[in-house]
């Protein structure tokens, strides 16, 4: 225990609190790494753009929309988070609600390689008409 008194000894260095910081930290960070993980669907192929630039770590205010090709229907599976949006215009009373909440909300859309572009076009339409005026397309650099 640390001296408060006047005898001039100096004062411990308590690790315990130390500890129970450091795993209170480590509890924040693998909670919100496991978040970001979830949003991104590792079954979508990303289609190659050499040109890309990195996002902004500014993932407060980023959402994701994952768009994923299904060859056998013919058709697009447009994914907010969890909840699949079909037909795609339901997209946009999912998403009306947090751009309300978050004026500054961003959305990405990480669409299939071998997704059409038109059906890419119906989710920034689908986007627009919920007020989101700052959209990216997601792509990688490499092969």
């Amino acid at each position: 225990m640390a001296s408060a008194g006047g005898n001039g000894s100096d004062p411990e260095f308590q690790v315990a609190p130390m500890i129970d910081v450091l795993l209170v930290l480590l509890i924040f960070f693998m909670s919100i790494t496991t978040e970001q993980v979830l949003k991104i669907d590792k079954s979508i192929a990303l289609p190659v753009a050499t040109e890309a630039k990195k996002r902004d770590n500014d993932v407060k205010n980023q959402v994701i929309v994952n768009v994923d090709w299904d060859t056998a229907l013919g058709k697009a599976q447009v994914r907010y988070g969890a909840i699949v949006c079909d037909p795609v215009e339901q997209l946009v009373e999912h998403v009306q609600p947090a751009k309300e909440a978050n004026p500054k909300l961003k959305m990405i859309i990480r669409g299939d390689a071998e997704t059409p572009a038109v059906e890419i076009q119906k989710v920034i339409e689908q986007l627009a008409a919920a007020g989101i005026d700052d959209i990216s397309l997601s792509g990688t650099n490499r092969k």
